[in-house]
């Protein structure tokens, strides 16, 4: 499969001609035709010439192996970047690319383009210095040995890209102007008051007060809250944690937590009263019915449910033990505000022998 033709006498390769341009062998004379890149079997196959009369000719000729190379990632390199603009032996700073590829506008991660040298052998090419001169241009590169060919296809998949191959290390001549810039001491971190509208705070308290609840939990001002009990409900070499607490908030109110860190934190804060005792006997109920609870109907079923005084007007919680599909128990807590959404939470449980103890401990500190 022939890679060299003759134009007007002058030495080509499949993509420096056009289809319709006559072209003659080198070897034999006879008339050549051009046959554009395509996959055969899953496979490229470069753009190359075929003798016109395949069938009658006996010409053998091979063309050189550099120019073969050159031929094949030339071809590979016009499919692969469509809309880059490619040339042969193309000039770059102080030397000539075997191949240059052009890119309209810079892209990451190859930056300007992409150098291309095609070694046959030991051509004697240093590959630092020259593959540096090309970072400094900021064009990525690529170089290419017959190890990379296969029949005619070639391997691309060996770019040295730009990023972050082109950044500076040696900053034995100064740093660049921005390194500078990064080096210079930074204002310290400042606050500043926002005093938001009468009409927006009425309308959002709700949204507001639930997002400082939630906000501080998560964001670090969890020792303004005081925990009264706190019990996992996972085992503690689950990656998935789970667990129920009850706790103080800085404000003064009591709050019931059920939550689980899965591929993040979900959690449920539900306002509930203390020193009462219809608390307590609502969540020892529960705590009974750990243990006498058939769970091998294999669905989602409400065992038992407790509505908790919360103190608060208009605000309904409710815990319930829950029958799951697994065969498992699982608590959940739902709290209910007129003019507010619900938040409703489950959480499924790995021991019941513990959740039945968590249940009377958490029973005794609400009565």
């Amino acid at each position: 499969m022939p890679f060299l033709a003759l134009y007007d006498g002058i030495e080509v390769i499949p993509n420096q001609v056009q289809k319709g341009d006559f072209l003659e062998c080198p070897k034999c004379g006879d008339q050549l035709k051009i046959r554009d890149s395509h996959r055969r079997e899953g496979s490229f196959v470069a753009r190359h010439f075929y003798h016109a009369a395949e069938e009658e000719t006996d010409c053998g000729g091979e063309s050189p192996p550099h120019l073969r190379m050159k031929s094949i990632a030339y071809s590979k390199l016009t499919t692969e970047y469509p809309d880059a603009t490619i040339g042969l032996e193309q000039p770059l700073a102080d030397r000539r690319a075997d191949i240059l590829v052009e890119f309209p506008k810079p892209r990451f991660p190859e930056g300007r383009g992409i150098g291309v040298e095609v070694q046959h052998k030991h051509e004697d090419k240093d590959v630092d210095t020259v593959t540096a001169e090309y970072l400094a241009e900021e064009y990525s590169v690529l170089w290419l040995d017959q190890e990379d060919f296969s029949g005619f296809n070639v391997d691309l998949s060996g770019i040295l890209s730009t990023w972050p191959h082109a950044v500076q290390h040696d900053f034995s001549d100064g740093y660049h102007g921005v390194i500078h810039w990064l080096r210079q001491p930074k204002p310290t971190n400042f606050s500043i008051d926002v005093v938001l509208p009468q009409e927006y705070l009425a309308e959002h308290s709700e949204s507001l007060r639930r997002a400082w609840e939630y906000g501080k939990f998560e964001q670090g001002g969890k020792s303004d809250w005081n925990d009264l009990g706190f019990w996992w409900l996972s085992a503690s070499y689950n990656p998935y944690q789970k667990w129920i607490k009850l706790t103080e908030a800085p404000d003064g109110r009591t709050m019931l937590q059920l939550g689980k860190q899965v591929r993040g934190t979900e959690q449920v804060l539900a306002p509930v009263q203390t020193g009462h005792s219809r608390n307590r006997g609502k969540v020892h109920s529960l705590a009974y019915e750990v243990d006498s609870t058939d769970t091998s109907a294999g669905e989602w079923a409400d065992i038992e449910k407790a509505w908790l005084e919360t103190g608060v007007r208009s605000t309904s919680v409710m815990l319930k033990l829950v029958a799951t599909p697994s065969g498992d128990l699982a608590l959940s807590l739902g709290k209910y505000k007129e003019n507010s959404d619900d938040e409703f939470i489950t959480v499924s449980t790995e021991f019941n022998r513990n959740l039945k103890e968590n249940l009377h401990q958490l029973a005794n500190l609400l009565g």
